[in-house]
């Protein structure tokens, strides 16, 4: 007869070992920084994948001001990447892709709240107003003067479709400089994550420091201090992501 009193035992000391194994191993393990990858936000109900809803992402930066993340600075990250410092194993990178009008309007408000770090890589071509559902350089002045806690980096001026990457160096090299001409920057994130070696090159000669990529493919995973600083990886934000998952990929995530 099966004694339920001693198999109901042996299942939480079972358990427990794992739990204290996944916490030494969390603790011991060589630090990794997650990079957040943002894009359009709305106030009503998402149109597509892209969009993060106010409700939700105001859950999320909740959850790090609530658990104490460390909201870094792209120039944390290049002083980790070089090997010149080390990070708290609680800290992520939030990074908005495009500059659409509502990281400003939306976004921006629920980060000054939480007193939390972002970067917004912005597309160069918008500057001029042409598309209102992008910020302008009016919004990138009130931008800069009312939320200095995120900061501007490159996401190309007008190099934003899948094929970019497959430009000549001289091509990318004069994107890059007509971009530097509205947003001067050392960091940079490819157009739909696609990169080459021209276009490394480029971003090398130029001065640039670092360089993100965009998943689904292998670089959807977290940052480490062994990465190529041409080839930083990031974290896709979907619109369905419900919270249990947002928080296992900060803490569990490869």
């Amino acid at each position: 007869m099966i004694n339920l009193k001693k198999v109901v035992i042996t299942i939480l000391i079972i358990l427990f070992i794992i739990i204290i194994g996944l916490v030494i191993c969390y603790y011991t393990s060589s630090t990794k920084i997650t990079v957040l990858t943002y894009h359009d936000f709305i106030n009503e109900k998402p149109q597509n994948n892209m969009q993060i809803s106010e409700e939700n992402f105001k859950k999320q930066m909740k959850y790090l001001h609530d658990h104490k993340y460390k909201t870094l600075k792209l120039k944390d990250i290049e002083c980790f990447i070089e090997g010149k410092c080390e990070l708290p194993k609680k800290s992520v990178l939030i990074t908005m892709d495009d500059g659409w009008k509502n990281e400003l309007l939306i976004a921006a408000p629920i980060l000054k709240k939480y007193n939390l770090n972002a970067t917004i890589f912005y597309i160069g071509e918008h500057y001029d107003g042409t598309n209102e559902n992008f910020m302008n350089k009016d919004d990138i002045e009130k931008l800069k003067k009312e939320y200095p806690n995120i900061e501007l980096a490159n996401h190309s001026y007008k190099l934003h479709y899948e094929e970019a990457y497959l430009l000549d160096e001289k091509s990318i090299s004069s994107d890059l400089n007509k971009m530097n001409e509205i947003n001067e920057s050392k960091y940079y994130a490819y157009p739909y994550g696609k990169y080459s070696v021209d276009y490394m090159k480029s971003l090398n000669k130029l001065g640039y420091s670092l360089a993100f990529t965009f998943g689904p493919n292998d670089n959807h995973r977290k940052l480490t201090k062994e990465d190529n600083k041409y080839e930083l990886p990031r974290l896709n934000m979907s619109t369905d992501m419900p919270m249990w998952k947002f928080i296992l990929r900060l803490n569990w995530y490869k």
